[in-house]
C-alpha cells in the first residue's frame, strides 16, 4: 500500500518548484564540506557562511551544533545569497552540485518517523514547510533510510568537533576557525 508516510515508500515527487534551494536554510556536516570542496576545488570558506539565533530561528537553541566565540553563537550553513544557495545556477535553477549536495538537501522535504523507543517507523513529508509537497510519485524509503543513518553518524562526528572547539578558550577565535578541525586541505 502506497500512502503519504510509509515504512516501504512515500508518496511525493520533486517539482522543481526552488523552495528548498531558495527559502531553506541547509545546515551541512563537515563530511557534506569536505564532500563540496573535494568535488568543486572550492575553498568551504567560498560557500560557508555562519549564521546568528537572530539570522536563523528554526534552530532550536538546544541544536548541539552551536559554535561558541565572541560571546556569541554561531552555526555553520551553506552560504545563501539574496537568491538562495550559493549553489543554485541563475539560469537554469538548478544546483549545481546536485551529485554532491548535502544529506540534508537529499532528504528534504522528507522526515523520519520514529517510535518512543527511537525505532524506525517510516517517513513522512514535513508538515511546515513551504515546497508544495507533491504527491504525485513514489520515493523508495529504504535509500532514505540509509541516508539518514550515513546523516546521523556524521553528526554525531559534528557534534565532537563543536564541543572541541568551543572547549577552546582563544579570544582570537572565529567561527571560521571551525573549519580548520575537519579541512586541512583539500
Amino acid at each position: 500500500m502506497i500512502c503519504g508516510m510509509g515504512k516501504h515508500t512515500v508518496r511525493f515527487r520533486c517539482h522543481s518548484c526552488g523552495h528548498c534551494c531558495t527559502d531553506v536554510v541547509c545546515l551541512p556536516t563537515p563530511k557534506d564540506v569536505i564532500r563540496i570542496a573535494r568535488a568543486t576545488g572550492l575553498h568551504p570558506k567560498k560557500f560557508l557562511e555562519f549564521l546568528t539565533p537572530d539570522e536563523i530561528s528554526e534552530v532550536s537553541a538546544s541544536d548541539p551544533t552551536w559554535l561558541e566565540c565572541d560571546g556569541q553563537r554561531y552555526i555553520m550553513a551553506l552560504r545563501r545569497g539574496k537568491k538562495g544557495c550559493v549553489f543554485l545556477k541563475k539560469k537554469s535553477r538548478r544546483c549545481s552540485i546536485y551529485e554532491h549536495r548535502p544529506i540534508l538537501c537529499r532528504l528534504y522535504p522528507l522526515r523520519i518517523q520514529e517510535d518512543r523507543k527511537g525505532k524506525f517507523k517510516g517517513f513522512t513529508l514535513h508538515k511546515s514547510v513551504g515546497c508544495p509537497r507533491y504527491r504525485d510519485g513514489v520515493v523508495e524509503a529504504a535509500p532514505l533510510r540509509k541516508l539518514y543513518i550515513e546523516d546521523c553518524a556524521h553528526s554525531d562526528d559534528y557534534n565532537d568537533l563543536v564541543e572541541a572547539f568551543n572547549r577552546d578558550r582563544d579570544p582570537a577565535k572565529k567561527p571560521k576557525h571551525f573549519v580548520k578541525l575537519f579541512v586541512k586541505k583539500i
